[in-house]
């Protein structure tokens, strides 16, 4: 049995049923967050080439052929599934807290599958096809929010500028076979490294490519939105570190480091501006996207493993936060009837736990002190400032700036309600109560003891940049 099959062929062929249970929110949150821990289990945990007993004696082979392209499944491919595959499992089993879009859990499974088409196939520019596909899914789910007009707005705006970026991907790939042709032209690698960057900054919401940040994170269901902001993200960051592992030409090119260092830069300023004076809960949450972008894009910009690895710490803890805002906020919405400053007022004093949720989670990607994001921020920070101190600087700015967004919201929570409702708040069920308590917990115990998490993704991170040796 080959390997892409069970890790494309297995969501792709579940997500009709998850569709179908979404009525009963439960039971689709479980059982999607099942398959989606089990494919992390076995994308560390197969083995290739060898007969598995518990698989009734299957020898799982580690690469297929499609329509004559080859998928194969590296090491490093694999660490990245387990990663991805993670996080979906973690935000389908929080999902069932709240109310979601009826596609999130059929469209989430079967857009793994495409990530793992995407990691897999070779050459690897034919994964801009996959990506495609996965961004038409996700219309889908990001277009089941509160607001149907301006959900869907925010959905397109998604989906075409997914669509302006696959071209010159694909173009890419036109000029490296040129490239083949006529080794001793140049020409061909400086201009497929122009339309990649291109092709790349669309797909990571490089400004002025961003407006569709906000607009989803204040109309999506929180839990679509988390999803297409971490998992979908995950997959185009782990994509771009294939690319550099893989083209020579790319990885040794001082240019491309330089544009991710200015382009995490702008990001982090952009971000610290635009998101200083917002006075909605959910929509803040798209500008502090561009802020985490742009710390990533800086990590890998630093052309270094430490730089690497405090990326994907980057990523891993954007997994723990974006759980727990979603959560939050997806409560407070029901029950307050929106997330603008002036409709949640005082709403902490009926639901504390929902209002902190969504609190904590913000500042967890502010990287503010005991707080997960801390064990990823401050690494960065303090290697930005050996290296280019400007940068640091710009993204210092911008996670005091979403600190102070963070705390101010936890000030109108906490502020006397404006019209008192006499009315008992419900209880929350025991099974969310749980969930909520795990969440703090881990958040801030993988802040007080990050060296419990940071060794896995440091072990990541030496897979997944092999060009940096």
């Amino acid at each position: 049995m080959p390997a892409p099959l069970i890790f494309v062929g297995a969501p792709v062929l579940l997500a009709p049923i998850a569709y179908l249970l979404h009525r009963s929110r439960g039971v689709a949150a479980l059982s999607s967050a099942l398959v989606a821990a089990l494919l992390a289990v076995l994308a560390v945990t197969v083995p290739f080439g060898r007969p598995v007993s518990w698989l009734a004696g299957l020898t799982v082979a580690d690469s297929m052929s499609i329509l004559g392209r080859s998928f194969l499944v590296e090491p490093s491919d694999r660490l990245a599934l387990a990663f991805v595959f993670a996080q979906a499992a973690l935000l389908f089993l929080v999902s069932g807290l709240g109310e979601t879009s009826p596609g999130l859990y059929g469209a989430g499974l079967a857009i793994l599958g495409l990530l793992a088409a995407a990691l897999f196939v070779r050459p690897f520019l034919f994964a801009a096809l996959f990506i495609q596909l996965a961004a038409a899914l996700a219309v889908f789910m990001l277009a089941g929010g509160r607001t149907g007009a301006m959900a869907v707005r925010g959905a397109l705006r998604y989906l075409v500028y997914t669509t302006l970026a696959t071209p010159f991907i694909l173009l890419t790939g036109w000029l490296i076979e040129a490239s083949g042709a006529s080794p001793g032209d140049t020409a061909f690698t400086v201009q497929a490294t122009s339309l990649l960057m291109i092709g790349f900054a669309i797909w990571l919401s490089v400004a002025p490519f961003h407006s569709w940040l906000p607009v989803v994170a204040e109309q999506a269901s929180p839990f679509a939105a988390a999803f297409v902001f971490s998992v979908l993200r995950h997959g185009l960051i782990f994509l771009l570190l294939t690319f550099l592992n893989n083209y020579p030409w790319l990885s040794q090119n001082p240019t491309i480091y330089r544009v991710l260092t200015l382009g995490g830069g702008g990001m982090a300023l952009v971000g610290a501006v635009f998101a200083f004076g917002q006075r909605n809960l959910g929509r803040v949450l798209g500008y502090v996207m561009l802020v985490d972008i742009g710390a990533v894009m800086l990590g890998i910009g630093l052309g270094t493993l430490a730089g690497v690895e405090a990326a994907l710490a980057g990523l891993a803890m954007r997994g723990l936060a974006l759980p727990m805002w979603a959560a939050g906020l997806d409560y407070l919405r029901q029950h307050t009837g929106g997330d603008d400053f002036e409709t949640i007022v005082g709403a902490a004093r009926r639901y504390p736990l929902p209002a902190a949720a969504a609190v904590v989670g913000l500042l967890s990607l502010a990287g503010f002190p005991l707080t997960a994001g801390f064990a990823a921020r401050w690494p960065l920070l303090y290697l930005l400032a050996q290296i280019h101190p400007t940068a640091a600087i710009l993204l210092l700015i911008g996670l005091l700036s979403i600190s102070f967004v963070a705390l101010r919201a936890l000030a109108v929570l906490l502020a006397p309600e404006v019209h008192p409702d006499t009315a008992e708040p419900a209880a929350l069920p025991p099974i969310s109560l749980a969930l909520y308590a795990l969440g703090f917990v881990v958040v801030f115990v993988v802040g007080l003891f990050p060296q419990w998490l940071l060794p896995a993704v440091a072990g990541t991170a030496s897979a997944l940049a092999q060009y940096v040796r």
